[in-house]
């Protein structure tokens, strides 16, 4: 009888509590409200974790965890949250409120009306539940709705400078400008340090060409918020709306200095440099745009512009090539590449594009008469796209930054999990950081006082790295008695140097072990991954995915992979006469997810989220493998429950694929 069979897992918890049976579930509903204050979100979460853990029918943890998620970008989390809490307290009225805000984030419209339509139910005289009813019929586009739902909020607070805020919004989507501006100035009245108030001003000011106005409202703005992107991009194209360049360049500089990713800006400022002939200088702004998004049709299609005027012909024919890849209906990228087909000599090639613009003239146009002077039309129009404006939209975004702590995290896997040592030790402040997995048999293998503090336990690999420290040597497996603990050390040991033949040796002859037989396993197969992943070293193999959201039914282009066959079979051949381990399955689901067998690898994480509801790395790269295979809602739901769990990483992810 195997020892093993079934595993208990337990995260190690470095907080100091060591008993659920200890837990305070006021103590740390305190200490996850003051994270929050210091928007230390991740921390928060895991005190609402071990709150709701102590207290799990209580309503306050799921409710305040929805609002650190919400806080995170992680809308779909923070709905289930939200969704707990009234099941718990079927009358709270906050969590409707909240739950409809971050379903109007999704852009479940339909689903935020609802809540926000019950939440007025149990409070019809909140301003606020009517001014977020009105944003979503703003979202909807129902624009006279949203007006009789800010004026209801202004009945109750006829002082809301918010209510009077969105119903300017509302009334310039219906082109009611002088109104909408008597709307924010009675908004900038009741609050005269309101910077959204100020900007949405100076945008209307901006649009009816009020540019003086414009500019005193974005100045002011930048006195209270000098770090903002939004004012200044708004700022930089009034500046150029009165003819000062210099000005505008200025402003678009430092938007792409505090926002390194604002391609729209990037594209701005191209434009300019492009039409002041400052061409070196355009090409590397579009190379940005077309690098931060490479479906961007006007980075291509201006860049192609350019090119066409440095005289750089082929370059010019690949960038609107590139267009028509992307938008086969763009008349002016056939026109264009017809003109330069022209000059280049391929007049089968060029006579080929000028049909097929007229062609799509000849479906747009009303008059087929007129098809040649259309076309005449476009084919003088070789000149820069006008610059775009931004309309700022103060209920999305960044604001403050206060999620750049996720923005440079690598998009990628987590790796294998191998058995190996750790110490804890209360002054190492990178212990705190790492997750480490014991199971019973772990637990029990751990307190032979001869390993000396040291710890066997579940970790992800980390000694590949070069500034990594050996915590076992030979003295100390000198002193361990039992024979079957002394072989694994030495494995453990062998492996931590790369010599992995004989670590491979130490852990087969335990095969057989009852104690150590999982273990060894693991071990044995990660160093078969290893091994076949060395042998391609030198062709520089990259094992991160590459996440481009394709198709299901798109293959996927072949390159030579490592020969994973033998770490698969050790794997398979083990589960499938003793199936119950989390760590098993999830590496199986590492291999299956290198040889791009994604929906295998999808069912293997699955298993090992059966066998360990918290291995937040299994979620994690079940999320991302669903994410490639373009199921963005299972993958969100998974990628926010390892941020849940503790992985940060998560929330750089939905941050970047979340937005609808």
């Amino acid at each position: 009888m195997k020892a093993i069979r079934h595993i208990f897992i337990v995260l190690i918890l470095f907080s100091g509590y060591n008993a659920f049976s200890q837990l305070n579930h006021k103590h740390f509903i305190t200490m996850g409200r003051i994270e929050l204050s210091e928007e230390n979100y991740l921390d928060a979460i895991h005190n609402f974790n071990m709150a709701i853990i102590a207290k799990p029918n209580d309503f306050e943890g799921y409710f305040l965890r929805g609002i650190a998620k919400y806080s995170l970008n992680d809308f779909t989390g923070a709905v289930n949250d939200f969704a707990k809490t009234l099941e718990l307290h079927p009358l709270y009225v906050r969590a409707y409120h909240y739950k409809g805000v971050s379903n109007d984030r999704l852009g479940n419209y339909a689903d935020a009306e609802k809540d926000y339509n019950e939440a007025i139910k149990l409070d019809p005289y909140d301003p606020d539940l009517h001014i977020a009813l009105g944003s979503t019929k703003l979202h909807l586009n129902e624009f006279e709705d949203a007006i009789a739902s800010f004026d209801t909020a202004i009945i109750i607070n006829p002082s809301n400078a918010n209510a009077y805020i969105n119903r300017g919004v509302a009334k310039r989507f219906l082109n009611r400008l002088d109104e909408a501006v008597e709307d924010l100035n009675k908004a900038v009245h009741y609050d005269f340090f309101n910077i959204e108030a100020l900007v949405r001003r100076g945008i209307i000011q901006m649009e009816r060409e009020h540019y003086s106005d414009a500019l005193l409202d974005f100045n002011n703005a930048l006195k209270m918020d000098n770090e903002n992107p939004i004012i200044y991009f708004n700022r930089g194209t009034v500046h150029l709306n009165i003819g000062d360049t210099i000005a505008a360049l200025k402003d678009y500089e430092k938007v792409n200095n505090l926002d390194e990713r604002n391609a729209l800006t990037y594209f701005n400022r191209a434009i300019i440099y492009a039409q002041l002939e400052e061409n070196d200088i355009a090409l590397a702004l579009f190379d940005k745009v077309t690098e931060i998004n490479p479906e961007n049709i006007y980075g291509y299609f201006n860049r192609g512009i350019l090119f066409y005027k440095m005289g750089e012909l082929d370059n010019a024919e690949d960038d609107f090539t590139k267009v028509l890849e992307l938008f086969p209906d763009f008349i002016d990228a056939w026109v264009n590449r017809s003109v330069i087909r022209y000059e280049k000599g391929d007049i089968e090639g060029a006579e080929s594009d000028r049909y097929k613009s007229k062609e799509i003239i000849n479906l747009i146009s009303e008059n087929d008469k007129n098809i040649d002077s259309l076309y005449n039309v476009y084919s003088n129009s070789i000149d820069y796209d006008k610059i775009i404006a931004f309309d700022s939209d103060f209920t999305n975004g960044d604001r403050g930054g206060k999620l750049a702590q996720f923005s440079s995290v690598d998009i990628k896997p987590f790796g294998n999990f191998i058995v190996s040592l750790v110490e804890f030790n209360a002054k190492d402040k990178k212990s705190k950081n790492k997750r480490y997995f014991v199971d019973a048999t772990l637990s029990y293998i751990n307190e032979n006082k001869e390993l000396n503090g040291l710890n066997i336990v579940y970790k992800q690999e980390d000694f590949f790295n070069e500034n990594y420290q050996s915590l076992i040597n030979d003295s100390i497996i000198e002193t361990i008695s039992d024979n079957n603990l002394r072989t694994f050390l030495e494995g453990i040991s062998n492996y931590e140097i790369h010599n992995y033949q004989h670590a491979e040796n130490s852990f087969k002859s335990l095969t057989k072990d009852n104690v150590f037989e999982t273990y060894s396993v693991i071990n044995i197969s990660s160093i078969q991954k290893d091994k076949a992943e060395l042998v391609l070293a030198n062709q520089n193999y990259n094992d991160v995915i590459n996440i481009n959201q394709k198709k299901k039914n798109e293959k996927i282009v072949n390159q030579q992979k490592p020969d994973y066959n033998q770490a698969l079979k050790t794997l398979t051949e083990f589960v499938e006469k003793n199936g119950s381990n989390a760590f098993v399955w999830y590496n199986l689901g590492n291999i299956h997810l290198q040889m791009q067998e994604f929906q295998k690898a999808i069912d293997d994480y699955t298993q090992a989220i059966n066998y360990e509801k918290n291995l937040a790395e299994a979620y994690y790269n079940r999320g991302l493998t669903l994410l490639y295979l373009g199921e963005k809602e299972l993958a969100i739901s998974d990628l926010s429950k390892a941020g849940e769990l503790g992985i940060k990483e998560s929330y750089a992810v939905i941050k970047r694929f979340g937005d609808n």
